[in-house]
C-alpha cells in the first residue's frame, strides 16, 4: 500500500496493480454477497413464532446473514440471545 500510495490512486489505477485486481474482486464478491444477504433477509420474514426453538431458529438464521466484521454489536447480540433462549427452554 505505501509502495504505490494506494489510498492516492483511483479504482481503476489500483485494479491495474496486481494486488488491487485481486483486492477488487474480493471487494465486488463482498457488494454480492451483503446485496443477497439483504435479499434473503427480507425474504425470510417469518410468521410469528410459536416456540422458542422457532425464535432461536429465525435468529439463527440473522446470525449467519449479518457478518460479525460488519456488525460486531449486532452480531453479538443475536448470538447472545440465541445462548439465552435455549438455556431458558432447556437447552432444547
Amino acid at each position: 500500500m505505501t509502495k504505490h500510495n494506494w489510498h492516492k490512486l483511483t479504482a481503476s489505477q489500483r485494479a491495474k496493480i496486481p494486488e488491487g485486481a485481486r483486492l477488487a474482486e474480493v471487494d465486488a464478491r463482498l457488494d454480492v454477497l451483503e446485496v443477497e444477504g439483504r435479499a434473503r433477509l427480507k425474504a425470510l420474514r417469518p410468521k410469528p413464532a410459536k416456540s422458542a426453538e422457532a425464535i432461536i431458529a429465525n435468529l439463527s438464521v440473522a446470525a449467519r446473514l449479518i457478518f460479525v466484521e460488519d456488525h460486531p454489536e449486532a452480531h453479538g447480540l443475536i448470538t447472545r440471545a440465541i445462548q439465552d433462549l435455549a438455556a431458558l427452554s432447556g437447552g432444547k
